[in-house]
């Protein structure tokens, strides 16, 4: 898939877009339709990026994810509701233009360090993600859903009751500990700057540390 070197963006608070998770997103502001409207018409991409928390401002974090729209229902008022599949880690060069919609430099950020020395931890992770699951929501919304519960969902299941039955079956089917460690920050950290520093690891195993750590006091508070 080719990715162009400007996409267009979205700023939101406490958000973060991770590699095969989907985001539901209601897309109402005037300059958000025109950007959908473009998007749909060429290559169904745009960036989503965490705003800077300790501004009033537009700034987006040094590392955004980069999503394909996979479903998109328009409305009859104009809004849409839509899906957006993560495709990649992108670090935001600067904006290119601004109106009527941010449209940003982006270089797509590759892994280092390989997987190999972080073999040994995937059970370990699996095993606290089995925790946190059997814990139930207990008042915490999963900020995005994995891509897997979408493909139960088109075979006749609402998307919770595929996140409900899939369970901990659906991380054991994750081979790979990056995208296992994608998954379980996505889906079960509800601290937006935990995700957003997992977002930003491009070191499978400095990812890997923060999201055990980060999970650990997650299941903690759940206790």
């Amino acid at each position: 898939m080719h990715i162009p070197e400007f996409i267009p963006m979205m700023i939101l608070p406490k958000t973060t877009l991770f590699p095969e998770s989907l985001l539901p997103l209601h897309i109402f502001e005037h300059r958000y339709r025109r950007m959908l409207s473009d998007v749909m018409n060429s290559h169904r991409m745009f960036c989503v990026a965490m705003n800077y928390p300790w501004t009033s401002q537009e700034k987006p974090m040094p590392v955004a994810g980069l999503g394909l729209v996979r479903a998109c229902v328009n409305r009859a008022d104009g809004t849409s509701n839509l899906l957006l599949l993560g495709l990649e880690r992108v670090r935001c060069l600067g904006a290119q233009r601004y109106k009527p919609y941010r449209l940003e430099r982006v270089e797509v950020l590759r892994e280092t360090g390989g997987e190999s020395k972080s073999v040994p931890f995937r059970d370990q992770l699996k095993e606290m993600i089995e925790v946190r699951i059997a814990q139930g929501p207990k008042g915490g919304v999963p900020p995005s859903l994995p891509s897997m519960v979408l493909e139960a969902a088109q075979q006749g299941e609402a998307m919770g009751d595929a996140m409900s039955e899939l369970g901990a079956d659906l991380a054991n089917s994750i081979q790979g500990v990056s995208e296992l460690a994608d998954y379980a920050a996505s889906t079960f950290l509800n601290n937006a700057l935990e995700r957003q520093a997992v977002l930003e690891s491009v070191d499978v195993a400095t990812r890997l540390e923060k999201v055990t750590e980060f999970l650990a006091a997650e299941i903690e508070r759940k206790n």
